[in-house]
This record gives structure tokens, C-alpha cells and sequence, in this order.
């Protein structure tokens, strides 16, 4: 009896604070301090020594899809920085995404954790410093920014919001720029630009576009979270397309929800999930942020189906009868 009392504080701390976005951060660091090995080892040891050490490069999925076609129609050559290592990362990656969605963008990726944690860290500093709170609110409001509300409260789309939906498009746009870029002229003409590169590669201390643009992401995740998945991440949009054919997604059971869009507030994309029936949406990152959040229980949950590609009409509407 005595032992029992004493072990049960120690279980009510541990159901605080173990919760499945603990299981996720903890993931998320894994990945980065295994990227972050890597990058230093190879630095420190360098090309030139003779002792062969791998490059964090070897591990990009996306290598593999800009060199996917030269390795097809040439027999099995290479683009410059990709290996045999690439090919096989990006079929695990799609095995992954048939059967999770974008669990690799939410779990894995340490480009999309680190622009979650500056945004987090941006977060804690604004509560804690209120003129700094005052402050990035003021400029929300001067950029037409809306304070997430429910459904029945909201107005009609301010011309940002509008903006940023045409934004998310971007990232096909890249996708398809990176892809056919490389087919065309055997090189990654998408490496210059890519901020992942960039931060693999910042030991070198060169300023490229890749530098320029890991500067502007990292800067605008301390306002706006995750904005390179959002929208200019290329792997992103291939994920988001191949994650169509997962039977994996959220649902959202509508007599269930209470409306409060709790779900919308902690979506570090932006999707209005308090209007969707299932979120089937290709910018999902599967983080499973709005299940943990939403205080009904049932409303929001995983659930197996057949994948459909057509659009649905969005749930709310029927709902309410618009």
C-alpha cells in the first residue's frame, strides 16, 4: 500500500508531461542530433584527409527524386551530390508516406523542427515581455492577420489570408522547377537555393542564394510557423501528392465538435480543420497537434479509409446548411 502511494505522484507527473507530441519532439531531436553528427564529423575530418565520411547529403530523400530520371535514363549515373543512399532513403520515404501521409514533414524532418522550435521559442518569449507581444500583435493586425475564432465568427478572408492561400501553390512550383530542372540539364539547379543545403553546408561560410533564403526562413519562423513547409518546400508538395494514396487521415466527427477551433489554433500549417469532414489536405504534416488539442473526445481521430482524390465540399457548409 505504502509503495503504491508513493509510485502514484510519480505516474501523474509522467501523464503531465509523456504525451504523444512528447514521443514527436523527441523524434524530431533524435533526427537533428543525428544530422547534426554528420555535418560536424565531416567537417572536421574533411574531403581531402582519406578517411571517408559520409555527407548529411546522403540522407536527403529529395536527391533522390532530382536524380531519379538521370539514374533511369542513363543506367545508373548519378547527379552530382547524390548517391545510391538517396534512391533508397526516397523509396522509404514513399513506403512511409503510403502508409502515414506527411509523417515524415512532422516526425522527422529537422529543416521543419527547427522552424517549429524558433517559432515556439518566439511564442514563449511574447508571453513572457509584454511590449514585445504588443508589438508582433500590432503588426499582425497592420498585415491583416485574424485571431483564430470559431466558425460563426469569423469574417470574410483579409487580402493576406487570401494571399496565402495562392502562396501555398508555391511550393508545387518549385517542385516542378527542382524536378524538371534537373532532368533537363544534369545538374541540381535547385541546390543553389535550397536552405537545407545551405545549412548542411554553412561550415563553409559562403554566401549563396541557399544562405539567403535559410536566412529569410529562419527569420520568418519567428512569426509565421513553419513557413518553408508552407510555402516553397518542395519535398512538401511531393509528399503531399503521394500521401493521397495513404488510407491514413484525420477525421472529424461533426456532431462530436464543439466548434471552439482549437484544432485550427495549434495546425502549424494553417488548415481550418473545424471546416473538413476528413483532412485529406496535401500541406498536412500529420503531427497530430489538433487531436491532442481538441477537448471533445471523438471529434477528432485517426481513422482508415479508401483514398478519394476528389475534392470534398467542405463539412461546416453542410453543417450549417450553406
Amino acid at each position: 500500500m505504502t509503495s503504491t502511494a508513493h509510485s502514484r505522484p510519480w505516474r501523474a507527473w509522467l501523464a503531465r508531461r509523456w504525451s504523444i507530441q512528447s514521443l514527436r519532439l523527441a523524434i524530431q531531436a533524435g533526427f537533428a542530433l543525428f544530422i547534426l553528427y554528420t555535418v560536424v564529423i565531416h567537417a572536421l575530418i574533411g574531403e581531402g584527409s582519406g578517411v571517408v565520411t559520409t555527407s548529411a547529403e546522403a540522407y536527403c530523400p529529395f536527391g533522390g527524386i532530382e536524380t531519379l530520371y538521370t539514374f533511369l535514363s542513363s543506367g545508373g549515373t548519378y547527379l552530382s551530390h547524390t548517391h545510391l543512399s538517396n534512391l533508397v532513403i526516397l523509396a522509404s520515404l514513399l513506403l512511409l508516406t503510403v502508409v502515414a501521409r506527411g509523417a515524415f514533414c512532422g516526425w522527422i524532418c529537422p529543416l521543419g523542427a527547427i522552424q517549429e522550435w524558433l517559432y515556439a521559442g518566439s511564442a514563449w518569449m511574447q508571453k513572457r515581455i509584454p511590449p514585445l507581444d504588443r508589438s508582433v500583435r500590432a503588426l499582425k493586425t497592420w498585415a491583416g492577420v485574424q485571431p483564430v475564432r470559431r466558425f460563426d465568427q469569423r469574417g470574410a478572408p483579409t487580402l493576406i489570408e487570401r494571399i496565402d492561400r495562392w502562396l501555398r501553390y508555391g511550393k508545387f512550383i518549385v517542385l516542378a522547377w527542382a524536378v524538371l530542372g534537373a532532368a533537363a540539364y544534369g545538374y541540381m539547379v535547385f541546390r543553389e537555393y535550397d536552405p537545407w543545403s545551405a545549412l548542411l553546408t554553412i561550415t563553409e561560410l559562403e554566401l549563396t542564394g541557399g544562405v539567403v533564403v535559410l536566412a529569410v526562413v529562419l527569420a520568418a519562423s519567428l512569426f509565421v510557423e513553419r513557413p518553408w513547409c508552407r510555402y516553397a518546400c518542395p519535398l512538401g508538395a511531393a509528399i503531399g501528392l503521394a500521401g493521397k494514396l495513404s488510407p491514413l487521415r484525420i477525421q472529424r466527427d461533426g456532431p462530436a465538435c464543439a466548434g471552439c477551433a482549437l484544432c485550427n489554433k495549434a495546425c502549424p500549417v494553417g488548415i481550418p480543420i473545424d471546416t473538413r469532414a476528413t483532412i485529406t489536405d496535401a500541406s498536412c504534416i500529420m503531427c497530430l497537434r489538433c487531436v491532442d488539442t481538441c477537448p471533445k473526445h471523438g471529434a477528432l481521430d485517426l481513422r482508415l479509409s479508401i483514398p478519394r482524390l476528389a475534392p470534398q465540399r467542405p463539412a461546416r457548409e453542410q453543417e450549417v446548411g450553406l
